[in-house]
């Protein structure tokens, strides 16, 4: 039998994840996982973190608007859709030593019907800027 290996999302350690409408507030406890050689945090790791929740708040917004659309139709022509990564971009403005955790904040820059764009600033726990985020989401049918 296979032994499961742990999924990206869990070992990126992602404590909390808010989403309230158009924006989302997560955060994520560091440990070694996320560090590179010298101990600060990885700037990918930022990367991965801002793409997954991207995708989670898109996804959310896509699972609201489907069962909206089923609950209003009696034709059952509502077809699903979900989010996937189409582009990213990062500006890591300020190093952190791999220690504590980090919260994000994210905005819906814009809501298409093909995709979705986000702005995400990633924060310390003094809330100082650490990383500035643009995620494009591809929207497809499932």
């Amino acid at each position: 039998m296979k032994e499961r290996t742990a999924s990206l999302l869990e070992q990126l350690q992602i404590e909390t994840f808010h989403c309230a409408g158009r924006a989302f507030q997560s955060t994520m406890r560091l440990s070694s996982f996320h560090a590179q050689p010298f101990g600060f945090v990885n700037g990918g790791v930022y990367l991965a973190y801002g793409e997954a929740l991207a995708g989670m708040a898109s996804n959310a917004i896509l699972a609201q608007e489907f069962t909206s659309s089923k609950d209003n139709t009696d034709l059952g022509l509502a077809e699903e859709k979900v989010a996937v990564g189409q582009s990213i971009t990062a500006n890591h403005v300020r190093a952190k030593r791999c220690n504590g955790y980090v919260i994000a904040r994210g905005q819906l820059l814009h809501k298409g019907g093909r995709n979705h764009v986000w702005t995400i600033n990633i924060f310390d726990e003094e809330d100082q800027l650490l990383s500035h985020l643009t995620v494009t989401n591809s929207i497809v049918n499932l």
